[in-house]
C-alpha cells in the first residue's frame, strides 16, 4: 500500500466516523466564548484580559496535549493497522498528520479569542504596554505597542503552543511508546494473556521503569509541564514587559525541541511503528484481564463501603481508570496544586481560579465520556453479568464524584475561602 492509497483509506474511514466538521465547529464556538470573556475583561484592564486569554489558551491546549495519545496509538483501529502490511513510515506520518490537524483546530480557539485585543483603541493599548509610565517632557518616545502588535504577540504565543502540540508532545509520546514496545516483559504478558503460562503475570513494566501505564502517562505529562513552564516564563512579553525567559530565546528553544526530536524519531522509529501500535494496543487486553493486580486505594475502599451493592462495579471502574488513564490522576494532582497555590497567594484577579475550575470541569466531562466506553466498560459483556444497569451507573457517578471531591472541591473550597 502506497501513501496515496493509505491516505484515501484514512479519508474514507474519517468520513464514515464523522467528526471533522464537529471539530471545527467546537473550535469556533470555544474561540467565540473565549473572545467574549476577553472582551468582558478588557473593561477591567488590558492585563486582566491578557491573563484570561492565556488561561483559556492553556486550557485549550491541555486538552490538545491529552488527546495526542489518542491520535497516535489509543485508536480503535490501532490493532488492525498493526496487523496489515502497511509501511511503518506511513503509520508514523499519518499519526503526525492527525496531531498537526488537531493542533491547527485547537489554535483557532486562542486566535479567535484574542480578536478583542486587536479592536482596542490605540490609547488603551499604549497605556497598558508603556515601558515607562512617566511622560517625557519632549513628546512620547516611550516604547509601547499598537493594537495589531498586541494581537500579533498573542498570536505568536498561540503558534508556539500549536507547535508543541503538533510536534514536541507527539515526539515524546512516541518515544514513551517505544520504551513500552521494546520491553520483553510486554511480550511475556501477551503470551500470558493468550494462555501460555499458568502462573499469574506480574504488572507490565518497560525497561528500567515502572508500569507501562505510568510510562505512557508520566513521560508526556512531564514534557507538557516543561512546555507550560517555558511559556509561562515568557508570558510577560505579551504585554511588552521584561520576561524571565527572553522571547526570542524561548521561541527558538521551542522550535528546536519540537522539530529536531520529531525528525530524529522519524528516521529511527518509522520502521517500528507497526510493532509499537500492536504492543501498546495490547495493554488494553492486559488491563481487562488482570484487574486484581493493584488493590483498591484507601479512598476507593471508603467509597465502595458507601455504595453497597454497587461496590463491585465501582471497584472495577476505579482500578481500570487508574491503570488505563494514569494522566487523569496526574492532571488531577496538578489541578489540586494550582488551586492550593491560588488559595495561598490570594491574587486580586480571579481569572486563574475561574480558568482552573473551568478546565477541571471540562476534563471531568471527558472522563465521564470514557467511563461507559471500552476498555473501561464492555457493554455486551456487562449485559451478561448479574449486575443491574442502575448499579453500574451508580458506580460510575460515584467515581466521578470522588474524583471531583478529592482533586477539585477540597482545594477549590480552600481557595474560595481565602479569596473572600
Amino acid at each position: 500500500m502506497n501513501a496515496a492509497r493509505f491516505r484515501s483509506w484514512e479519508r474514507l474511514r474519517e468520513a464514515r466516523e464523522g467528526g471533522g466538521r464537529t471539530r471545527w465547529l467546537i473550535a469556533v464556538i470555544a474561540g467565540a466564548g473565549l473572545a467574549g470573556l476577553v472582551e468582558w475583561r478588557t473593561h477591567t484592564s488590558v492585563a486582566a484580559a491578557s491573563h484570561l486569554w492565556l488561561a483559556g489558551t492553556c486550557a485549550a491546549f491541555v486538552v490538545a496535549f491529552m488527546r495526542v495519545p489518542t491520535q497516535i496509538y489509543w485508536r480503535r483501529d490501532a490493532a488492525l493497522l498493526a496487523q496489515l502490511p502497511i509501511d511503518g513510515g506511513l503509520l508514523f506520518d499519518s499519526a503526525i498528520f492527525r496531531c498537526v490537524r488537531a493542533s491547527i483546530a485547537t489554535v483557532a480557539v486562542p486566535l479567535i479569542g484574542a480578536v478583542p485585543l486587536m479592536l482596542l483603541s490605540i490609547e488603551t493599548v499604549s497605556r497598558a504596554t508603556r515601558t515607562l509610565q512617566a511622560m517625557p517632557i519632549a513628546g512620547d518616545p516611550v516604547p509601547q505597542l499598537l493594537p495589531w502588535e498586541l494581537y500579533a504577540r498573542h498570536a505568536a504565543f498561540a503558534g508556539a503552543f500549536a507547535l508543541i502540540a503538533a510536534c514536541f508532545i507527539p515526539a515524546v509520546t512516541m518515544w514513551a511508546a517505544s520504551l513500552v514496545a521494546s520491553s520483553k516483559k510486554l511480550l511475556q504478558m501477551a503470551a500470558a494473556i493468550g494462555g501460555a503460562p499458568s502462573t499469574k503475570p506480574k504488572p507490565l513494566e518497560a525497561p528500567g521503569t515502572g508500569s507501562a501505564g505510568a510510562v505512557l502517562g508520566a513521560i508526556p505529562g512531564f514534557a507538557s509541564s516543561l512546555a507550560f513552564v517555558t511559556l509561562f516564563l515568557m508570558s510577560p512579553w505579551l504585554l511588552y514587559r521584561e520576561p524571565t525567559l527572553d522571547a526570542i530565546t524561548g521561541f527558538t528553544i521551542i522550535a528546536i525541541a519540537s522539530v529536531i526530536p520529531l525528525v530524529l524519531l522519524r528516521a529511527k522509529m518509522a520502521s517500528q511503528m507497526g510493532e509499537i501500535l500492536r504492543d501498546v494496543s495490547a495493554l488494553d487486553r492486559q488491563r481487562l484481564a488482570f484487574v486484581e493486580i493493584h488493590p483498591p486505594t484507601a479512598i476507593e475502599r471508603l467509597v465502595a463501603k458507601l455504595l453497597g451493592a454497587a461496590a463491585l462495579p465501582y471497584g472495577k471502574d476505579a482500578r481500570l481508570m487508574r491503570r488505563r488513564y494514569p494522566m487523569a490522576f496526574a492532571l488531577g494532582a496538578l489541578i489540586f496544586i494550582v488551586l492550593a497555590i491560588i488559595g495561598l497567594a490570594r491574587p486580586d484577579d480571579s481569572t486563574w481560579l475561574v480558568a482552573t475550575l473551568t478546565g477541571a470541569a471540562l476534563y471531568t466531562i471527558a472522563l465521564a465520556r470514557r467511563l461507559p466506553q471500552p476498555p473501561i466498560e464492555l457493554a455486551r459483556l456487562s449485559a451478561t453479568l448479574p449486575i443491574a444497569a442502575p448499579l453500574r451507573r451508580r458506580a460510575k457517578i460515584a467515581w466521578l464524584v470522588a474524583y471531583l471531591v478529592v482533586f477539585v472541591a477540597i482545594p477549590a473550597t480552600f481557595a474560595v475561602i481565602r479569596a473572600t
